[in-house]
């Protein structure tokens, strides 16, 4: 028995070795617009008859030239991962999958994707700059059936020290 505990313990400090370190929340407070108003436009304008329900549904909103500002001044001189996440429960939507997101951005962070309740990693590297800033050009991917108010795009910022 004392040597199936010894295992055990081993196995256990073996994982938390491997594991990453766990992030922690970025301050985006600095960033110039905190909330933005957006024109929504249906996806398919044109030979509707032969959509199916979602894509006759689907909403597009473009939100241009959002600065993006997260504090990283605590961790200058470190190699760490930032991430983004988008909650799995969207303000103004009966369903998380009601909305997708897609950006681009000027370089310094990645291009991407993401859906409600995932993330994705916009930049690895080390750290150099007190406050990492990037402008990012976003489109929203909308199913109005699911919109019932309106919406609070509330995105996360985290980082994963190395």
């Amino acid at each position: 028995m004392g040597g199936s505990v010894k295992q055990y313990w081993l196995l256990l400090t073996a994982l938390i070795a491997c594991n990453p370190l766990h992030a922690e929340r970025l301050d985006d407070s600095l960033s110039t617009q905190q909330q933005f108003d957006v024109d929504l436009v249906w996806k398919e304008q044109h030979g509707t008859e032969n959509l199916d329900t979602r894509e006759l549904n689907a909403l597009i909103a473009r939100a241009r030239r959002v600065e993006i500002r997260l504090n990283t001044a605590p961790y200058i001189g470190q190699r760490g991962r930032i991430f983004i996440t988008l909650p799995l429960n969207i303000r103004g939507t009966a369903d998380s999958s009601a909305l997708r997101m897609s950006w681009t951005t000027n370089g310094r962070f990645s291009n991407g994707s993401l859906t409600a309740g995932n993330r994705v990693k916009l930049f690895e590297g080390e750290i150099t700059e007190r406050v990492m800033t990037d402008v990012f050009d976003i489109t929203f991917e909308i199913d109005a059936r699911q919109v019932y108010n309106n919406l609070r795009f509330e995105p996360v910022y985290d980082i994963e020290l190395y």
